[in-house]
């Protein structure tokens, strides 16, 4: 694992955010991480369109409300760092954090420390990448 001395410069506020990725999953791994969020010390909620709602147990059930209206996981991983993730598509668990968020060695120890569950709970690998470059990997976690 990189030290944050190493990786401070990949935080640099530049209008873009940092995207977190677990790629080649299905409808099982998604509902794996679903269940795992639910039952993590992790604070979260799932917003429907405005409405705060309870988070579904399933892939299916959110993207059939996403039929009507947009959905968001938001998951805070401390205080003020806030991870969220909006079900894109089937294939990639993404998630989002601003890089003004993890500022500290701190802030960087908690960010990795959801990583490495995010591995763990999905059993994949866990990227933490540039905004919609996959291919500019920061960080890779394995389970």
């Amino acid at each position: 694992m990189k030290q944050w001395g190493e990786i401070k410069s990949e935080f640099e506020v530049d209008g873009s955010l940092r995207d977190i990725c677990v790629e080649n999953v299905d409808s099982a791994v998604w509902n794996i991480f679903i269940s795992a969020v639910k039952q993590s010390n992790y604070k979260f909620d799932f917003v429907h369109g405005d409405l705060v709602r309870d988070l579904p147990a399933s892939l299916a059930e959110i993207k059939a409300l996403q039929e009507t209206n947009p959905t968001t996981l938001r998951i805070w991983i401390s205080g003020s760092i806030q991870i969220n993730c909006h079900f894109f598509v089937e294939s990639e668990i993404e998630l989002d954090v601003s890089p003004s968020e993890i500022q500290s060695a701190g802030s960087y120890f908690k960010l990795t420390s959801f990583l490495e569950w995010l591995a763990w709970a999905t059993g994949g690998v866990a990227k933490l990448t540039h905004e919609n470059s996959q291919e500019q990997v920061i960080l890779s976690v394995c389970k």
